[in-house]
């Protein structure tokens, strides 16, 4: 209440300064909205979604009888980015889900929910390392890799990009945006084993050419490149 009478006192005040343009009607409406359980009530629209041939993404609350081949990842999103529901994120499971082998390294670089990790780790790796900024991000990560069963395999660590990382992998995946992905193409490279993969995307569609530019500046070779609506998502390749 005390901010709509605020609000009609700045429209009344508008009014009385009789300005030389027209301000329109300077009308205010207001609509009630039914007190809701946010923190509950988004889960009814997250059920299982399929990514891949193999992955299904499903929230714990929900029950999911697998076909023959599945692998469930049992996602709890809370505060970090990374359901499946975006096409960057599927597309980069499609990604993990063709091109992580079984005893391989990977690095997964704003790791989120954990949902990339967790499919590397489902894919057969060994050893994954998950690191993201936000402390919130890596606590929900930590979460859902204990829930998955792979504490042995995924180790999180808060971090900003790629510092105080000294070691390098077979794959290293990076799910953020272009601006990001052209900084770290030639950076990265130290951190890909010979042969090896960056997996990239949350590149915005009308930003391919720029990202496609760095990563072959930077001396990466056999691109395969995926689109899906307004993204894109690159596998390029460590000579």
């Amino acid at each position: 209440e005390a901010a709509l009478s605020a609000i009609r006192g700045g429209l009344e005040a508008l009014r009385a300064q009789n300005l030389p343009f027209d301000l329109g009607k300077l009308e205010l409406h207001t609509h009630a909205v039914d007190e809701e359980d946010w923190a509950e009530s988004w889960k009814k629209d997250f059920q299982p979604i399929r990514l891949g041939e193999h992955m299904v993404v499903k929230p714990s609350w929900c029950d999911y009888a697998p076909h023959p081949g599945d692998h469930i990842i049992e996602l709890d999103p809370g505060m970090a980015f990374g359901t499946g529901t975006h096409e960057t994120t599927g597309m980069c499971v499609r990604l993990v889900e063709r091109h992580v082998r079984p005893g391989q390294k990977v690095i997964d670089i704003g790791t989120g929910t954990g949902i990339l990790a967790i499919a590397a780790a489902h894919m057969g790796a060994r050893d994954v390392l998950a690191i993201d900024l936000d402390p919130v991000a890596v606590r929900v990560a930590e979460e859902n890799v204990r829930a998955n069963g792979f504490a042995r395999v995924i180790r999180t660590r808060q971090g900003d990009l790629l510092d105080h990382v000294d070691e390098a992998a077979d794959v290293v995946i990076a799910n953020i945006i272009a601006d990001v992905i052209i900084q770290l193409a030639a950076p990265v490279l130290a951190h890909i084993l010979p042969g090896g993969l960056f997996i990239c995307s949350g590149i915005a569609r009308e930003r391919k050419a720029e990202v496609v530019s760095a990563l072959e500046a930077a001396g990466y070779q056999s691109l395969e490149i995926l689109d899906d609506g307004e993204w894109t998502a690159i596998a390029a390749r460590r000579p």
